[in-house]
């Protein structure tokens, strides 16, 4: 989007009739004018413009053929906890693909990963415990506020990241 442009969409929160998941909504510029239509079903396809003429701007993926095994994730999304060798170094502790909870549940390893969960659990009790009896608060290392109160990138993970100092840092023990 550009500059004064905005964009709202509705998802149809009905369930059991024929427009369950669609959405549709509008692009509009600075003066409120439309300027593009979208409609489709947020799991399937996206169209810009106007039916029958519409084109498809986003089309949803296959699902893996072993969806079953991954809780129906789409490749993409079982893909997103992958931590190959090469990203290692360059990530900080913080990173939830080191989390052991998730890493032994995708292994399949429900038990191990329970056991993981509430061990993590009770360190961040213990972590809020220590801030609240010193009456401290957590600061976000990567993230501030903004004007409009949203999170918004400090860019110190970025810059940390070009030159891997995540080693030279002092992290809570998170998992």
């Amino acid at each position: 989007m550009w500059d004064g442009e905005s964009q709202s969409l509705q998802n149809s929160a009905r369930s059991w009739s024929s427009t369950v998941n669609e959405i549709e909504g509008v692009v509009t510029d600075s003066n409120g004018k439309v300027v593009h239509s979208i409609f489709g079903k947020w799991q399937e396809s996206v169209f810009q413009g106007d039916p029958p003429s519409a084109t498809c701007i986003w089309r949803a993926n296959p699902m893996p053929v072993d969806q079953d095994q991954f809780y129906g994730f789409t490749q993409f999304a079982v893909e997103l906890n992958e931590l190959d060798s090469a990203l290692r170094p360059l990530l900080p502790p913080t990173d939830t693909r080191f989390r052991p909870d998730q890493r032994l549940l995708e292994e399949g390893n429900t038990e191990g990963a329970e056991e993981q969960k509430q061990r993590i659990e009770q360190l961040q009790r213990e972590r809020r415990k220590v801030l609240q009896d010193n009456t401290m608060t957590h600061q976000p290392r990567f993230f501030k506020k903004s004007n409009d109160d949203t999170w918004v990138s400090n860019n110190s993970y970025w810059e940390q990241r070009r030159d891997p100092g995540y080693s030279k840092m002092d992290f809570p023990v998170l998992w």
